[in-house]
C-alpha cells in the first residue's frame, strides 16, 4: 500500500494483453454480463500445526489436524448489475489416525451482489459492489453418534454483509496492478440447537444451545500482470469475531439432567495467500497457491493451506 503513491494511470496503455482469474481469497466486484455464468471449483488441503491463546502466543499440538475441502463456487448474470451465487462444499478431515468417513458435506451460501459503480482499467475508476450473503445449515453438526468427525456444519444460518472495491493501476514498466478489497459485517446470528455429540464437544445425552457471536472482517487483494497469460497474486485477511454461548443440560448417571454453560472467547485471525495465475484463454483459467495463518491471532488455528482452483466461464 506504501507503494501506491508510485503508480499511475494508464497513458497510452490497453487492456487487450490483460487477464486476471482473481486472487484466492478476495472477491471482486464486478457484476457478470445477464446471461453469462461462471463456476471455479476449489481443491483445499489444510493442516493445522498450533494454535493462538487468548494472549496471542502459540501452542504446538501433539497431533495436527488435517482436512480437505472441495468447494464450487456457481456465479450468474441475472441483469448487468445483479449477480447471483451458489457456494457448495464438501470436505474430510482427520486428527492424528481419527477421520470422518469420506467426504461429507458442508454448509452451503448464497449471495447476491450488485454493482453500484463500473471502474475502467485505463482511467483508474474505481468499481464497486454490496454483496448480502447467507449461510445455508447444510451440514451436520450435532448427533454425530460415534464419529465426531463426521461433522462438517455448523448449524448457523449467518448474514454477512460486503462492501467491494477493485481498480486499476499502472506500474512505470507498463503492468498494471490490480487491486481490490472487501470488508464484512455478520451481525450475531439466532440460536443453534444442539443435541447429542457434536462439532462443539458436547457429548451424548446433551441439549442445549448455541449463540454463535458477531463478526467482522477485511480483505485485501493484489494481482500483477506479467503478460497476457501470466499473473501473480497476494491476498492479506483480517477478522474478528465476538465469543459464543454454549449452554444446556446432560443427564448423569442417576439420570438427573445438571446444566452446562461455556463461554467462548472473542477470536482474530490473520492470513496471507500468495498464488500464482495461468490464464489458458479468455474462458479458463488455473490458479495454485497457498493461504498461511499469521502472528497475531487470538483463540484462532495455525495453519498451512495449499489450494488449487480453476476459473470457467460460459
Amino acid at each position: 500500500m506504501l507503494a501506491l503513491p508510485v503508480l499511475g494511470f494508464a497513458q497510452g496503455h490497453s487492456m487487450d494483453d490483460v487477464r486476471f482469474t482473481g486472487p484466492l481469497l478476495t472477491p471482486g466486484p464486478a457484476a457478470m454480463p445477464q446471461g453469462e455464468f461462471f463456476a471455479q471449483p476449489y481443491w483445499i488441503y489444510s493442516r493445522t500445526r498450533g494454535v493462538y491463546d487468548d494472549h496471542g502466543d502459540r501452542h504446538t499440538l501433539d497431533a495436527h489436524d488435517s482436512s480437505q475441502l472441495l468447494s464450487l463456487l456457481l456465479s450468474g448474470g441475472i441483469t448487468d448489475r445483479l449477480t447471483g451465487e451458489l457456494v457448495l462444499n464438501g470436505s474430510r478431515s482427520a486428527h492424528g489416525a481419527e477421520h470422518s468417513d469420506g467426504y461429507r458435506i458442508g454448509d452451503s451460501a448464497t449471495r447476491l451482489r450488485y454493482q453500484l459503480r463500473t471502474g475502467d482499467g485505463l482511467t483508474g475508476g474505481m468499481t464497486m459492489a454490496v454483496m448480502l450473503s447467507q449461510s445455508l445449515a447444510t451440514g451436520r453438526h450435532d448427533r454425530l453418534g460415534e464419529n465426531t468427525f463426521n461433522g462438517q456444519g455448523s448449524g448457523v444460518y449467518r448474514t454477512s454483509l460486503s462492501l467491494l472495491g477493485q481498480q486499476v493501476l499502472w506500474l512505470p514498466n507498463g503492468r498494471p496492478l490490480r487491486w481490490r478489497w472487501q470488508t464484512t459485517w455478520s451481525p450475531s446470528p439466532g440460536s443453534v440447537s444442539v443435541v447429542g455429540r457434536s462439532v462443539y464437544g458436547t457429548e451424548q445425552g446433551f441439549r442445549g444451545t448455541l449463540a454463535a457471536g458477531a463478526a467482522v472482517s477485511g480483505a485485501l487483494g493484489l494481482e500483477y500482470s506479467i503478460n497476457r497469460s501470466w499473473a501473480l497474486a497476494l491476498d492479506l485477511t483480517a477478522s474478528t469475531q465476538s465469543g459464543s454461548v454454549l449452554e444446556g443440560s446432560v443427564a448423569d448417571a442417576s439420570g438427573q439432567r445438571k446444566t452446562q454453560r461455556q463461554d467462548g472467547s472473542r477470536s482474530r485471525a490473520f492470513s496471507i495467500a500468495p498464488a500464482v495465475e495461468y490464464i489458458i484463454n479468455d474462458q479458463i483459467g488455473v490458479l495454485m497457491g497457498v493461504q498461511a495463518s499469521l502472528p497475531g491471532g487470538r483463540n484462532s488455528a495455525s495453519y498451512v493451506s495449499p489450494q488449487v482452483s480453476m476459473t470457467m466461464t460460459f
